[in-house]
Formats: structure tokens, C-alpha cells, sequence
């Protein structure tokens, strides 16, 4: 039997949910700009080319957020925050080459077969067909400031404590965006903290999803 501290939690839990799902945004869950992708959620169909355009630093992204994109750099660069992206849109076929040259770099460097190799691979690299960035919607970026005098890796958590990354975190949503990974939610988002991917749901769904402090998989399960 559940105790009355149980009980009492999960009631609370409950009308949390409920006042969370209460106030939910008009939109369809089948929007274009809500695909789930990921660990456990498998591409569909890949972006036709057409519908991707470059960005005025050359990465590609899906066109329809181009512009969403381009204002939140210029908002940045005013508030002395210019923006670096590391990666935007990356096909299927290249992700693959990604990893399969780590899978190759691991099995000659700590002597592992390749099933060992896969798995080490993964923890560090999103296999092919599973990643965020064959959408078009999602980049990864960091400011000039930590691009310029990174410690050891420009993609690292420690990017996340910079008033750059803050700066994102705060005013992402403004322009369409939230950053994907939070810290703590990496059980359910299967990814470990990236303060640095920012992917792109469209300004109402990113504003309730960082005001309410919720990942995309618990944004869409509200509906």
C-alpha cells in the first residue's frame, strides 16, 4: 500500500500535470517543426534537399527556419554574445562516415573488436538515422567568446556556465528555439547535457517548453 507521503506526492505530481497540460498552445503535434528524433526515435524520411538553404556562415538548415535563425545571431551580436555554429544539418550517408571512421579509430587505438567499437562509438557519437541534425532544425553553437579560448573541447559541458550559453538558454525561445538536452532531463532525452544544440520547435511551443521546464518528448506527451 502507498503511504500517505506517497500519496501526497503523487497528487501534487498530478496537478502539476494538470495545470501544466491546461494552459498548452493551439498547435498540432504533427507540425512540421515537432518531428521527434533521436535515440529511440528513428528518422522517418530524410530532408529533400530543396528544402534546405545555407545560412550566411554556409551551414545548411532547413529553409523554414533560416530566418528564425539569422535574427537570434543578430540579436546575439548585440547583446555581445556573436554566435559560432559548430554544425547544422548533416545527412544520413555523412553521419555515417562520422561513424564509421570513430568506429575505425577506436578498434586501432584501444584494440577492441567492432561490436565493442559501436558501442563505445555511441556514447559519444548518435548513430546514423538517429540524429537531430538530419532534420534541418537543430544546430549546434557556441559564442566567439568561448569558441576563441575554449579549454579542451569547443563542445563541452562547461559552455553551458559562459554568459553566452546563458544568454542562448534565456532568449532562444524568443526566436523559435530551446536547447534540446537540459541538464537533468538526461534520462529522458537519452543525451547527455548539451548546452550548445539548439533546435528549432517554433516560438509558442519554445516558450511554453522552457517556461514549464520540459523536454520535447514531455512537451508532446501532453497533448
Amino acid at each position: 500500500m502507498e503511504t500517505t507521503e506517497k500519496k501526497t506526492e503523487k497528487v501534487k505530481k498530478e496537478a502539476k500535470e494538470a495545470a501544466v497540460a491546461a494552459d498548452l498552445p493551439n498547435i498540432s503535434t504533427s507540425d512540421w517543426a515537432l518531428v521527434l528524433v533521436g535515440p529511440e526515435n528513428k528518422l522517418t524520411t530524410e530532408v529533400n534537399e530543396e528544402n534546405l538553404v545555407a545560412l550566411s556562415n554556409g551551414y545548411e538548415v532547413d529553409k523554414r527556419i533560416a530566418d528564425s535563425y539569422e535574427k537570434m545571431s543578430e540579436a546575439a551580436t548585440k547583446a555581445n554574445h556573436p554566435l559560432v555554429i559548430i554544425s547544422a544539418f548533416r545527412s544520413v550517408a555523412y553521419q555515417q562516415t562520422v561513424f564509421d571512421q570513430e568506429v575505425n579509430v577506436i578498434m586501432s587505438r584501444d584494440g577492441l573488436d567492432e561490436e565493442a567499437a559501436i558501442a563505445e562509438t555511441k556514447k559519444t557519437v548518435t548513430e546514423p538515422g538517429y540524429s537531430e541534425h538530419h532534420t534541418g532544425l537543430a544546430v549546434d553553437v557556441v559564442d566567439e567568446s568561448w569558441y576563441n579560448n575554449y579549454p579542451k573541447e569547443v563542445l563541452e559541458e562547461g559552455f553551458g556556465k559562459q554568459p553566452g550559453a546563458q544568454w542562448l538558454a534565456e532568449n532562444a525561445p524568443e526566436f523559435g528555439f530551446i536547447v534540446r538536452y537540459p541538464k537533468g532531463k538526461e534520462a529522458i532525452t537519452k543525451i547527455d547535457y548539451e548546452p550548445w544544440h539548439l533546435r528549432y520547435v517554433g516560438k509558442e511551443s519554445a516558450k511554453y517548453i522552457t517556461e514549464n521546464d520540459l523536454t520535447l518528448e514531455e512537451y508532446l506527451k501532453l497533448f
